[in-house]
């Protein structure tokens, strides 16, 4: 509940001081050391860059890669993923035989250990879960009814809405509790109500069916259907994925017996924050006044039988991936079969790594992998190229043609105040209040989730901790923090084919300094442009100038709306234009970036390419990938991120630098006509 809750709020926003410069990152060129460069192999030159890029630079990949049984995409982001699984894999086995052995006790060796003893699990079946289901059977009353909603929130679940504590957008220095929408089986509200979802939301009420045939319910079939119905109306004022990228919809701060006046009569708001240990606060931060409305409007006219179905269903949802086989398959089958296009499950110590890494726990295995993987002058390096995009947006900023000189400066001191994270937090959270024990999973993994939710709460006396990370440093990610003005960049990204000291700049610069430069852009998007250098909720710029920013944003939105893999699924600009804007703002700034250093301004053709041409291959390597049918629709309903062939053509579409490069032709497919090319930053 609030762990999720936590990890939404940071996902939607995104995902010290120092002096700028901009120092060559020339890597010394010897005989005995050959720079990789691109990955010739990969190209399909049967294809003209000026048609179809991303399938110039990844078709022959594209036609001799299968995406894994186990898997619904497939490409780098998976490819260093599977390569840091390994090593993650080794690190767990470790820990796990410490734990089995006299050599001291392990976190991480204790939680591995049991998650992956499915003898055990398979001997407790449903059994962990027969005292919640007893209690929630011997409800009478509504008022009983709220009892089960707060303990169950105290578990980590999110029936019915979401609540948690986070950062408040307005006074940045302190932390705010935040209700919000949620209680969804499905990913969001439109797959309640949208034509192209009828299959899916199918699917979705036979796998209800099916759990609650497994778990012992009776009259399974009709409880499905009444709990689906639930949902739909639970789902009818939520806000769309596109909505929730817009702070100004989401804050809304209320006193608490405001927040209570819009539950009415349904939810007692107040008894609920004592139930759960929540500390007293006045304030609570409204994500969606309308949905809070509609569920204490459901809660008064909905029978009793029915939110007691709802409930239960919800506990056995949350839970079946974490029981026996039997429901782990069921769990497999609808969110990873259906909605994914995956044909067999992953192996069970990738399972085991995914859980481990989006929980708390997840730090302990990235201060392992540091401990084990990481190299300072990998940072060092990275540190580098972050001064020299830093350097470069400064250039570009001061050189807009759209932009009036006030909002420039309130722009460059935004720019200039941005911290940045890399390779792992400077301190680690302290777990020894924290224990589990080997072959008892299920009691593990309710542990972690009760010391997710306490912490979390507890952060409502505490100011805001702005060393703490967005996630773990063994992560194959980065971030921009908006009410921290940050950016983060995990070890776990820091390693090949994102970057290598062994690659040419070109390569470099094309793909890690491209991240780097998205990241940046990410502080400057239409939703990151509405948070000042202070990481408040403030507005920097003037009313024209932000009309300006607005009509160049609208005509990004233009391409990107155009791109529609199959029939009635496309690119949603609304869902994605944040990280559309980031995309072609990265790419831009690492461009110029690469311009500056030895190599480029040496220009020596390698393997029949330019400096330029090969940096643009190299970016549009990094995004190679294929996915099932099933998971790029999900992708196109619920990701902020366009697919990555649009993550390449899209912004290339945009590039005069790469029109250049490759000479396209006014009205080539690669080339948007003049009037419709968008320049932002």
């Amino acid at each position: 509940m609030i762990n999720n809750m936590k990890k939404t709020l940071l996902l939607t926003l995104l995902s010290g001081s120092f002096l700028i410069g901009c120092s060559s990152s020339k890597v010394k060129k010897s005989a005995a050391v050959q720079l990789q460069t691109i990955d010739i192999k990969a190209l399909d030159t049967t294809i003209s860059p000026a048609d179809d890029f991303f399938l110039f630079a990844n078709g022959t990949w594209i036609a001799n890669t299968q995406i894994p049984a186990s898997e619904s995409r497939w490409g780098s982001f998976n490819e260093l993923e599977q390569a840091n699984n390994l090593k993650l894999q080794t690190i767990l086995n470790q820990e796990a035989a410490k734990e089995q052995s006299n050599a001291g006790s392990s976190l991480l060796g204790a939680y591995y250990s049991s998650f992956m003893d499915m003898t055990r699990r398979d001997q407790m079946g449903l059994s962990p879960l027969q005292e919640d289901l007893q209690a929630i059977a011997r409800i009478t009353q509504l008022s009983e009814l709220q009892q089960q909603i707060s303990r169950l929130h105290q578990d980590g679940l999110s029936p019915f809405f979401s609540f948690g504590s986070g950062q408040d957008l307005m006074n940045v220095q302190k932390n705010s509790a935040y209700v919000s929408q949620g209680g969804l089986g499905l990913p969001n509200r439109g797959y309640y109500f949208d034509d192209n979802k009828t299959s899916i939301r199918d699917g979705y009420l036979a796998y209800m069916m099916k759990c609650m045939q497994l778990a012992g319910i009776e009259n399974a079939e009709a409880v499905a259907n009444t709990v689906l119905r639930f949902e739909t109306d639970l789902a009818l004022n939520q806000l769309s994925p596109a909505d929730l990228r817009q702070p100004e919809k989401v804050y809304n701060p209320c006193h608490r017996r405001e927040v209570q006046k819009l539950f009415g009569d349904g939810f007692v708001f107040e008894s609920y924050l004592q139930q759960i240990g929540c500390p007293m606060v006045d304030t609570i931060v409204v994500g969606n006044k309308k949905f809070v409305e509609t569920l204490g409007r459901l809660m008064v006219e909905t029978d009793l039988q029915t939110l007691k179905h709802y409930l239960t269903w919800n506990l056995i949802n949350h839970y079946s991936a974490h029981l026996d086989q039997g429901f782990l398959d069921l769990h497999f089958q609808f969110y990873e079969g259906v909605l994914s296009g995956k044909q067999e499950a992953q192996p069970l110590y990738e399972m085991a790594i995914d859980e481990i890494t989006n929980s708390e726990i997840g730090e302990l295995l990235g201060k392992a992998f540091v401990e084990r993987h990481f190299s300072k002058e990998a940072q060092n390096r990275i540190n580098t190229m972050v001064d020299n995009l830093l350097f470069v947006y400064q250039e570009r900023i001061q050189q807009l043609d759209w932009m009036s000189d006030a909002t420039k400066q309130e722009a460059l001191v935004k720019l200039n105040s941005i911290g940045r994270k890399l390779g792992f937090p400077s301190k680690w959270t302290d777990f020894s209040n924290l224990t589990f024990v080997a072959h008892r999973y299920f009691q593990n993994y309710r542990a972690l989730a009760r010391f997710s939710v306490h912490k979390n709460l507890i952060e409502l006396t505490q100011p805001v901790d702005k060393e703490k990370w967005g996630m773990p440093a063994h992560m194959v990610n980065a971030y921009y923090h908006p009410l921290l003005n940050e950016i983060a960049f995990p070890a776990g990204i820091m390693q090949a084919p994102f970057f290598d000291e062994k690659f040419e700049d070109a390569v470099n610069y094309g793909r890690i300094g491209m991240v780097i430069g998205h990241e940046f852009t990410h502080g400057f998007d239409d939703m990151g442009s509405k948070f000042a250098a202070d990481g408040s909720f403030t507005n920097w710029w003037t009313e024209e100038d932000r009309m300006l920013f607005e009509e160049k944003t609208k005509l990004l939105g233009a391409t990107f709306s155009g791109f529609c893999p199959m029939e009635d699924h496309c690119v949603n600009p609304e869902l994605t234009m944040g990280e559309n804007i980031a995309d072609l703002g990265g790419l831009t700034m690492a461009f110029y970036a690469y311009q500056r250093t030895e190599e480029f301004k040496a220009n020596e053709t390698v393997a029949g390419y330019t400096p330029a041409q090969r940096f643009f291959i190299a970016y549009a390597q990094l995004w190679k990938i294929k996915y099932t049918e099933a998971e790029m629709k999900k992708r196109l309903a619920t990701d902020p991120h366009s697919p990555g062939m649009y993550r390449v053509n899209g912004p290339l579409k945009n590039c005069p630098e790469f029109f250049e490069a490759f000479q396209v032709p006014e009205g080539r497919e690669m080339r948007n006509d003049v009037k419709k090319v968008a320049r932002i930053w």
